[in-house]
């Protein structure tokens, strides 16, 4: 009975693990961040910077509400069964969540504003200026320790930051550069792919759509996507291992949704 049952609900039950495992992310990115704030903004920030502190965990939390919402909308209730007043509903927090989406891509573009503010310095070893912080990217600080810090740089040119006491090298600067422009990249095709999945959410509550327009979407989906694939592999490559999956996660997690509105086009051809 037991292994008739994963044959039958297999597929659901790997779907909603992949769903529960962009969930945990969340907290996983809660600790990268207040690690990270620390070291950028000293624990002291104004509300409206709170975006760019907590950047990966606001978006993440956004984008879960998001997927859930989808999910509900494309598989779990009948077509016949959403109301107005619940498509309305879903409208609503859809709404909420892709401004605060868009306000987490900005904080992305301020990440990159303030890798700007590093300068040169003329200190020739960073165990100079041991008990400072020193930046691996955007999002990984550490303290610079008497004891290990000739292990901490790679590069030859040392930079400190013109706002706070936060040094780096040529090395570390060019590589965390890379990371910040791909956090934009990643954070603008996703917005695009939500544009394009709702905007098919609603015409497909109100006409059939042509041939011609699924095949444009198809298009412009696959090239999203391909994109999105691109920085998922940059961070496994460059960047952390958390990244990497994160961003992996998600797009087997939107590929799902992509199913559920092929399916649920079938009922109206």
């Amino acid at each position: 009975m037991t292994s008739n049952f994963f044959k039958k609900n297999g597929f659901q039950i790997f779907k909603y693990a992949v769903y529960l495992s962009v969930f945990t992310n969340v907290f996983l990115f809660l600790r990268k961040d207040i690690a990270a704030a620390t070291h950028r903004f000293g624990g002291d920030f104004s509300m409206s910077q709170i975006f760019e502190a907590y950047t990966n965990t606001i978006d993440t939390a956004a984008w879960v509400i998001l997927l859930i919402l989808f999910e509900l909308e494309t598989y779990v209730i009948p077509k016949d069964k959403m109301t107005r007043e619940l498509s309305l509903f879903f409208r609503t927090i859809m709404i909420g969540c892709f401004l605060v989406i868009f306000s987490s891509f900005l904080g992305y573009v301020e990440g990159v504003k303030w890798l700007n503010g590093y300068e040169k310095t003329s200190i020739n070893n960073i165990c100079e200026v041991a008990g400072q912080s020193w930046m691996v990217e955007l999002r990984d600080f550490k303290i610079i320790e008497q004891k290990t810090c000739d292990k901490l740089a790679k590069g030859t040119v040392f930079f400190k930051h013109k706002t706070k006491s936060v040094y780096t090298d040529d090395h570390f600067l060019k590589e965390t550069n890379w990371l910040a422009g791909i956090d934009v990249a990643n954070s603008l095709t996703w917005l695009l792919i939500v544009f394009l999945l709702e905007l098919d959410v609603l015409l497909r509550q109100k006409i059939k759509l042509s041939l011609a327009y699924k095949k444009l979407t198809l298009i412009l989906k696959n090239i999203l996507y391909l994109i999105l694939l691109f920085c998922a592999v940059y961070w496994g490559v460059y960047g952390d291992f958390l990244e990497f999956w994160d961003a992996f996660l998600w797009i087997i997690a939107f590929v799902f949704i992509e199913l559920n509105l092929l399916n649920w086009g079938k009922v109206d051809g």
